[in-house]
């Protein structure tokens, strides 16, 4: 365990002012680690990682319209958990009073039944309404299949309505489970929509990110 809390501590350090093919190089090592090494346990209770997304604030440093989207967070330690209104993260090590903070969103769990807890709100209720507190230990994932390529974080644009970095990183057996699952569901999600009457309208989440992705 050791090993994943000295990467979380400055892992963006050594990386020149908006360098993003190097940042995004550093999360995807991240998320290589956390998907394929290691699981939160609760108690008796294991849950594999299957879809995380990347945050990070360091004043001056970087874009400001990337960092505004990262939650403000004091006093805590590399490795811990920072729950929040849309989930929990497991945390960079957070110097607040230098401006430089950030984690990992946890999007969706696989538990110890094969079963994947999918939305990061979801998975904060399943990990709270254990016995015990979360911790994060070792664990091989040997079924895991990284993605080869991440997708956009979900519902965040750039200011002019420009694109989001791809710092989502997912287990490719959560992709097809998911598009399997709600490939012939439908979603009354907006019956009108500027004055004009809507019917129903396929509007799966994972669906349609995952079949953004390039191979």
């Amino acid at each position: 365990m050791g090993d994943i809390i000295e990467k979380l501590k400055n892992p963006f350090d050594e990386l020149k002012a908006n360098d993003e093919k190097g940042f995004i190089k550093k999360c995807y090592e991240l998320a290589e680690e956390l998907l394929n090494n290691y699981c939160i346990q609760c108690g008796n209770k294991s849950y594999y990682f299957a879809e995380v997304e990347f945050y990070y604030y360091e004043k001056n440093r970087w874009d400001k319209e990337w960092n505004e989207k990262t939650y403000p967070r004091t006093g805590k330690d590399a490795g811990s958990f920072f729950f929040h209104y849309s989930g929990f993260d497991i945390c960079f090590e957070s110097k607040f009073d230098k401006g430089k903070f950030g984690g990992i969103l946890i999007r969706s769990l696989k538990n110890e039944e094969g079963k994947f807890i999918t939305g990061p709100t979801v998975c904060s209720l399943e990990i709270l309404n254990q016995k015990e507190w979360p911790e994060l230990v070792p664990r091989s994932n040997e079924d895991c299949i990284l993605c080869k390529k991440p997708t956009k974080r979900y519902g965040i644009t750039y200011k002019d309505n420009q694109e989001d970095k791809a710092l989502c990183y997912y287990d490719e057996r959560l992709k097809e489970k998911l598009k399997n699952e709600f490939d012939n569901a439908a979603w009354d999600y907006s019956k009108v929509k500027d004055g004009v009457e809507k019917g129903p309208k396929k509007l799966i989440r994972y669906y349609h990110r995952f079949d953004d992705i390039e191979s």
